[in-house]
């Protein structure tokens, strides 16, 4: 089948890794990904054509468009600016999907989010409607959680408007005995389309022997390995700063590698002042991303991080414990980590937490730790979404 994936990040980077896990799953078959976000260095699978739309991103509020570069630096655009960019983006997508003939249009969270995108994605749902592409299926695919709205009756009318008339399913990335859609969407009845939960979504680790991958840090054996990551790196990035502190006294008492992975967007003065921290201390490495990091995740011992999907679910894949902080701007990420809080497979922290001498005490506790089992959670979700998009065909 020919699919054409539209995936938009515009903060972090966990829409986009999602979204290409999926796309590693349609191996066999024709995609190519329509993207739109600041521009992230990967290595894309063969059968799967990029297409990247002119970078537009948001600020942290998620209420302003800004185009950010490849060094994490943000920069406003003018209304001209964003108008000239916003006709760009519209007309390469409509054109794109034209010439294709896509059996399938696989569409990343919108109408659930990005409405901020509709500039580009109504005038190709106004075509789906007027029979432009008559074998086409448009399909929704969104995450187990959907952040709060200040308005939430106006958004539920307008999804369920735009669900039942534009779209043919949803596939939604989560474990029912986690969470459903309905924790969150509490209009789920009222969608006439049908709705498929397809499991989680987690890579597996490539480098099986974790190793391997001590011996590229030179670890030696029996050295505790931490790894702490950040994501993006987009917002919160004083952690690495105090986890990176936290090492430093930890180190004296217990012995132990950290690698800490600030995120290739996080902005160059907060990366220069946690290399110039740690530069001192050889227990301590630091790169900006980490492009196979569930097999570093998979080596370690244990981690620190944001409490983002991806990353959650990429400790419950190599059941590797994990220190998580939520980011408390909206619901997603604490209700998810509270969730698997309560099945042993991590631990929540919270602000009081985020100090060294805190944080070093809270290392110590949970160093070599294993988590309680986790394989009841599904995580085969991107296998899933293929099965179910040949099926709908």
């Amino acid at each position: 089948m020919r699919v054409v994936h539209y995936c938009q990040h515009v903060l972090g980077m966990g829409h986009f890794f999602r979204s290409l896990e999926i796309d590693h799953a349609l191996a066999g078959h024709e995609v190519t990904l329509i993207t739109g976000g600041t521009p992230v260095s990967v290595s894309y699978p063969k059968h799967v054509q990029v297409i990247e739309l002119p970078s537009l991103s948001m600020d942290e509020d998620f209420g302003t468009f800004i185009r950010t570069d490849e060094q994490g630096k943000k920069h406003p655009l003018t209304e001209q600016e964003l108008e000239g960019i916003k006709a760009q983006r519209a007309t390469i997508l409509t054109e794109t999907l034209l010439a294709l003939q896509p059996d399938i249009f696989l569409v990343e969270l919108f109408p659930f989010g990005r409405k901020q995108f509709s500039f580009e994605l109504m005038p190709v749902l106004e075509l789906v409607k007027d029979n432009a592409f008559p074998t086409m299926q448009t399909i929704c695919s969104v995450r187990d959680i959907l952040v709060e709205k200040a308005n939430q009756l106006k958004f539920e009318e307008r999804v369920l408007s735009i669900l039942n008339t534009y779209f043919d399913a949803i596939l939604v990335h989560t474990d029912p005995s986690v969470i459903t859609l309905g924790a969150t969407f509490p209009r789920i009845n009222e969608i006439s389309i049908p709705i498929y939960n397809t499991g989680y979504i987690s890579p597996k680790p490539r480098i099986t022997n974790s190793q391997t991958v001590r011996n590229s840090l030179s670890i030696a054996d029996g050295t505790p390995f931490i790894l702490g990551s950040i994501g993006s790196g987009s917002v919160h990035p004083e952690l690495m700063e105090h986890l990176a502190s936290a090492s430093i006294l930890l180190q004296e008492t217990t012995p132990h590698s950290l690698l800490i992975s600030t995120g290739p967007f996080m902005q160059q003065r907060f990366q220069q002042k946690i290399r110039k921290l740690c530069e001192p201390y050889p227990h301590i490495t630091v790169t900006d991303f980490i492009p196979n990091f569930i097999d570093y995740l998979n080596a370690a011992d244990l981690s620190f991080s944001m409490a983002g999907y991806n990353t959650t679910m990429n400790l419950l894949a190599v059941n590797t414990f994990g220190l998580v902080y939520p980011f408390d701007q909206n619901r997603e990420q604490r209700m998810r980590s509270t969730s698997l809080e309560q099945l042993g497979a991590l631990k929540v922290i919270e602000q009081n937490d985020i100090t060294p001498d805190a944080l070093q005490h809270i290392l110590s506790r949970h160093l070599n730790q294993t988590p309680s089992p986790n394989n009841t959670v599904d995580l085969n979700g991107a296998v899933q979404s293929v099965k179910i998009m040949e099926k709908l065909l």
